[in-house]
């Protein structure tokens, strides 16, 4: 249960400050849904975080 867990993320983002955001966001409780368009791929699925 975090500051946060009251919001609901649409995350459509694709590049890296749009995931960046949306995982401190989601760190901080929000609960996130990412939203990808069919048929392309999302650049940031499978980069390896550190």
């Amino acid at each position: 249960m975090g500051a946060l867990s009251s919001l609901k993320i649409l995350d459509f983002s694709t590049l890296l400050p749009g995931p960046l955001a949306t995982m401190i966001l989601a760190d901080l409780g929000a609960q996130v849904v990412s939203v990808s368009a069919p048929g392309k791929a999302d650049l940031m699925n499978g980069y390896p975080i550190r």
